[in-house]
């Protein structure tokens, strides 16, 4: 997603870099844009609450009350509720009502587009292929399996032979919005998310799966391995979830290189040999330049990052362990309660809730089931009044920015799913 987008929604230079290292005030406060996202009866998204119109809703949906039961946005509604059931049910009680809103969420995000938006306001109506990635996972998790490939399949559309996927596109189109600069995480994630989404499916449904993201798996597989010299070389430097430009990789973009490395091992067996070489020669790398400091945002520099999260979330067990991520949300934290995405962020007071979701997903797929359930606890308490989760909080607790994101959703209901019982039934 866009960490920085307001910055760049109003075009990020060097003065606007420089502003975000600049002392501000720990209590600073934004708006919230909306309260959440509904659909009419003509499935017209609308804003409702915080800056939006008014409106009331139906109970653990996101459609306005006055949407008839019969319409054919409530029967979309109905239909996806229904994929969602038998995972709804394995789910501690206690956790349902914060399942259920996160499930509302992606759903009002991603209902005919073809892939998930980050957020509904304005500078967010797009499909970034990081938030992307996460929303296929958790929709192949929570049983909408179809719905993961289609969005998978979407992306790899997108994406050219060689190319980098662009920061964000427009739905429905191959076009980016704005000039901002590719990004190179989206390869990696997308390849990570392709095969946890193939791996979710039943072996008969696994080949013909392959065979369909078969030129996602080949052209980012490819500019992966080239890129990185097979894996001895670090991914270049690129614009990560931040969204600033960057003139040195970060944490970010070589945890999402090593992510996507490793799930070309599983995802292409006819180069399985060579792939498996790739993520190892990366994996020690990763551990010899930013392991050697600490794991901090650059090689050598940076302090604290959230994206060591990443490591975690994406299934990496060598180079973050639980100690290390308590002690990066110790010193992320923020005063309602979350964290910052990093040291260098500016220091106004703000919880993310993207961060702070990738953190309790990075907890629970470490099995600190404890850890875990005292972030969801946090992202449960901070819905707005709407119910949906927030983009940001502000010191006070008040949710601010855009509701719901995409992302924040597809994380929380990650982690939860991260914690049922492994012997459970599919």
């Amino acid at each position: 997603m866009l960490l920085g987008a307001p910055l760049l929604a109003a075009g990020l230079g060097a003065s606007a870099w420089r502003l975000r290292h600049r002392a501000v005030d720990p209590r600073t406060v934004v708006p919230l844009y909306s309260g959440t996202v509904a659909m009419d009866a003509d499935g017209r998204r609308r804003l409702i609450g915080g800056r939006g119109e008014g409106g009331a809703l139906h109970p653990g949906t996101r459609l306005l009350a006055t949407v008839p039961t019969g319409a054919a946005v409530s029967a979309r509604a109905e239909e996806f509720a229904a994929g969602t059931a038998a995972w709804r049910e394995r789910l501690d009680p206690g956790r349902r009502e914060l399942a259920e809103a996160a499930l509302a969420d992606l759903w009002v995000l991603q209902d005919g587009l073809p892939a998930p938006v980050a957020g509904w306001s304005r500078n967010w109506r797009f499909v970034w292929p990081r938030d992307a990635a996460f929303c296929a996972v958790a929709l192949a998790r929570v049983g909408h399996r179809e719905r993961a490939l289609e969005v998978l399949a979407h992306l790899q559309g997108l994406q050219e032979p060689g190319a980098w996927f662009e920061a964000r596109y427009v739905p429905g189109t191959a076009n980016a919005p704005d000039g901002r600069s590719p990004q190179f995480d989206g390869a990696g994630l997308l390849l990570w998310a392709a095969g946890e989404v193939v791996a979710s499916l039943d072996e008969a449904a696994r080949s013909s799966a392959l065979t369909r993201l078969e030129p996602l798996i080949d052209r980012s597989g490819a500019l992966l391995h080239e890129t990185t010299r097979g894996g001895t070389v670090l991914p270049p430097a690129s614009p990560d979830y931040w969204e600033v430009p960057e003139r040195t990789v970060t944490l970010g973009v070589a945890a999402a290189t090593l992510a996507g490395l490793r799930a070309v091992e599983t995802l292409d067996p006819a180069g399985a040999i060579a792939a498996a070489g790739s993520a190892q020669a990366q994996s020690v790398l990763l551990g010899d330049t930013f392991g050697a400091r600490g794991m901090q945002r650059y090689p050598r520099r940076g302090g604290a990052d959230s994206a060591l999260a990443l490591l975690g979330a994406t299934g990496d067990v060598e180079h973050t362990d639980v100690t290390a991520l308590r002690a990066m949300q110790q010193e992320l934290a923020r005063h309602a309660g979350g964290i910052a995405p990093g040291a260098r962020w500016k220091h106004d007071g703000i919880s993310w809730t993207p961060s702070t979701s990738l953190l309790c997903l990075a907890f629970a797929r470490l099995g600190a089931a404890d850890d875990a359930g005292g972030v969801l606890d946090w992202l449960d308490a901070h819905r707005t009044s709407e119910g949906s989760l927030p983009e940001k909080v502000l010191f006070d607790g008040r949710p601010a920015a855009v509701a719901p994101l995409a992302w924040t959703a597809a994380n929380t209901l990650l982690a939860l799913d991260a914690q049922l019982p492994a012997d459970a039934p599919a």
